[in-house]
């Protein structure tokens, strides 16, 4: 617990309320969040953009995971649709980041009190760590697994696993299971046409949780 003062008094807050409240609260008053949520146009034309951008990302990322798992594009190795797709989901990865800083200037204030957002935030980070930081180095190097590559991938599991216990609802939990099963489902119905690793099919499948993960939060912070 931390410390909190309010009105000259002191009372005992979380560490959210008395570090990470403040600089949301300031950059809530500041001048380009005002200009952002006096705007018609802007905030609309970044949610059409984030949108886009966030389908973009889904069919790189996609692509490449399904084809660890057997299914989808088969004539093309992973490796090549790693290196055609990736840098498509760079470019869309950029443009979510972008446009998600413009809506987020829009409602600082809902967003730092609503639970979808935070469990977005840390679900994206956990996502793009292990999807640079894992499966692209997995399938660059052909499976060989590194030290760099066990230590990057806990660390993306343990804050995807922490936020989604913390922030996630009954409702998520069934949805993962059931996600879960169709992927298993996906991977034994591919297995005869399908080579790759088992390790790297299990890679595959997180990926695909992590970034679904992200999308869905992202969809239900409209709703929260």
């Amino acid at each position: 617990m931390a410390t909190c003062e309010y009105d000259g008094e002191f009372y005992d807050c979380s560490w959210q309320e008395k570090y990470v409240l403040p600089i949301y609260d300031t950059l809530d008053q500041s001048p380009l969040a005002d200009f952002i949520k006096e705007s018609m146009t802007i905030v609309p034309w970044a949610g059409t953009l984030h949108l886009l951008a966030l389908a973009l990302l889904g069919g790189a990322v996609f692509l490449v995971d399904l084809r660890l798992l057997g299914a989808g594009l088969h004539r093309q190795s992973p490796q090549e649709l790693q290196r055609t797709l990736s840098p498509l989901a760079k470019l869309a990865l950029a443009a979510i980041v972008l446009s998600g800083i413009i809506l987020a200037m829009g409602e600082l204030m809902k967003l730092y009190y609503s639970p979808p957002y935070w469990l977005k935030m840390f679900s994206l980070f956990a996502a793009v760590l292990f999807t640079f930081g894992v499966r692209n180095r997995l399938i660059r190097s052909g499976g060989t697994v590194t030290p760099l590559i066990w230590g990057t991938g806990g660390v993306a599991i343990l804050v995807w696993i922490t936020a989604f216990a913390i922030f996630s609802n009954t409702l998520a939990r069934v949805a993962l299971l059931l996600l879960l099963v169709a992927l298993v489902a996906i991977a034994w119905r591919w297995r005869q046409t399908s080579n790759v690793p088992t390790l790297m099919k299990g890679v595959a499948a997180m990926s695909i949780v992590m970034w679904l993960t992200t999308a869905a939060a992202g969809r239900w912070i409209a709703f929260y």
